[in-house]
């Protein structure tokens, strides 16, 4: 009997996890499944906002326990390279692990946000955050400002956040610290769409926090100052950091180091790899949108391997899960068609979005994935292919199913967001992402945009 060919999984986050768990129930027996994860046990970052305000978050999750369910067998580790021509991965401390197919998903790394800010980007900042509360009870710190640098594409939790810092301070007492949330978004969370922004808004007058559009440039001072020169009081300044790549050895990656990747996840260049989650270069960095693209690959190998049929590209739909330090609100938005513009012929998207107190999808987790979500909600296995995540509509239905093309036209629609707060750069950014995905060609019109933001950009580059 030949042997099954060997499936890598790379990385220990919500995409890796997901893809083990979905290639586990799609094509378990067809392949042998391997996991290389660093550490021992999955951080499970999107639920770690709640824990500055005593919030318990989930039970831990082993890289073991997680690879006994799928009968994989585990690597730890760290990638550092990969070999294609050689179907060989090499770790940070130069072990090497072969591959029939290889599924990157190793997560991007914090930048540096805002000097002197204190950075948020999962449980290791829980303890900074949570000393910046003690310091306002005392008195200490009377002014806190919430701010997005440049490249984040997910703001959700800052605004979380910046809610559950009123709901907690006023619990304390602590009723005088003046708090701030600066973004450049045309309106707070737009990507929900406008019944999203207006809850939004109103729940954060409620709570007594300014909004405040602009970009933070500098902290001096005991102040935020802005780019254009307003100043915001900010004993404290707490901020999103960026995202970069994962800078991998022998992988096409753009400038900041993320990974270009095809509508099912194929890595350009490097024959039987694939990436998916916030290691690509799809500009909108979230844990639930890291698990459809982890689901996309884990149907194309299952389709190459003839378990399936077929596999859809990936369709992005946004599921966001707020906390409010009370009920929480769930969001969820997806590209719709919006009428047709007569001069190109093309279909207009527009963002048509939900928002309820009540769960929009089941298991109602922070972390929305297929697989993932329904593993981490239950205390004992279960068979996930049968009792996946499911969305629940307003009448208990899911939404109906779009056509292809949603990745591309989202990417699109970000790098418009960002043209307009002023970022050409990261515009331009997402405008590769959006070539990955359309096959290297852009769009005319955006093409002619990128020819446009290049040359406006030019300038300020010959100055440095």
């Amino acid at each position: 009997m030949p042997a099954r060919p060997k499936v890598l999984v790379a990385g220990g986050g919500v995409a890796a996890l997901e893809a083990l768990l979905a290639l586990h129930d799609l094509v378990g027996r067809r392949v042998h499944l391997e996991l290389l994860a660093p550490g021992t046990q999955f951080l499970n970052r999107p639920a770690s906002v709640a824990e500055p305000f005593g919030l318990g978050g989930p039970a831990p999750v082993t890289f073991a326990g997680v690879t006994a369910h799928c009968g994989a067998t585990l690597h730890t580790g760290t990638l550092a390279a990969v070999r294609p021509e050689a179907s060989v991965v090499v770790t940070a401390d130069e072990h090497e692990l072969d591959y029939d197919t290889l599924v990157v998903a190793v997560g991007g790394r914090a930048a540096e946000a805002l000097r002197g800010a204190v950075p948020f980007a999962g449980p290791q900042d829980v303890p900074a955050l949570a000393a910046v509360l003690d310091a306002a009870e005392r008195g200490e710190v009377r002014a806190i400002a919430f701010a997005l640098p440049v490249r984040i594409g997910w703001t959700l939790p800052l605004y979380e956040l910046a809610i559950m810092t009123a709901v907690e301070l006023r619990s304390r007492g602590a009723r005088d610290v003046q708090l701030t949330l600066v973004t450049s978004e045309n309106a707070p969370l737009w990507l929900f769409g406008e019944p999203a922004s207006d809850a939004l808004s109103t729940l954060l007058r409620e709570r007594g926090i300014d909004l405040v559009s602009g970009r933070p440039a500098a902290i001096a001072n005991g102040q935020l100052v802005l780019e254009r020169g307003e100043l915001i009081p900010a004993d404290r300044t707490i901020v999103l950091p960026p995202l970069q790549g994962p800078w991998i050895e022998g992988l096409a990656h753009d400038d900041h180091g993320f990974i270009p990747v095809d509508p099912h996840g194929r890595v350009s260049g490097a024959p039987g790899v694939f990436a998916a989650g916030d290691a690509t270069s799809f500009p909108i960095k979230q844990g639930g949108l890291a698990t459809q693209q982890a689901d996309v690959v884990a149907t194309t190998l299952a389709a190459d391997l003839g378990a399936v049929d077929s596999a859809a590209p990936f369709r992005p739909v946004l599921r966001g899960l707020l906390l409010t330090g009370g009920a929480p609100l769930y969001l969820r938005a997806e590209l719709t068609a919006k009428g047709t513009v007569q001069r190109t012929g093309h279909a207009r998207r527009a963002l048509h979005g939900q928002v309820s107190t009540r769960a929009l999808w089941w298991p109602p987790g922070k972390v929305a994935g297929r697989y993932l979500a329904p593993y981490l909600a239950t205390a004992r296995p279960v068979s996930l292919g049968r009792e996946p995540l499911r969305d629940r509509g307003a009448g208990g239905a899911p939404p109906p199913a779009g056509d292809a093309g949603e990745a591309l036209e989202l990417a699109l629609l970000m790098a418009e967001e960002d043209a307009r707060a002023g970022d050409l750069a990261q515009a331009l950014h997402a405008l590769d992402a959006a070539a990955a995905l359309a096959g290297g060609v852009l769009p005319r019109e955006a093409a002619r945009k990128r020819d446009a933001w290049r040359a406006a950009l030019a300038p300020a580059a010959l100055s440095l």
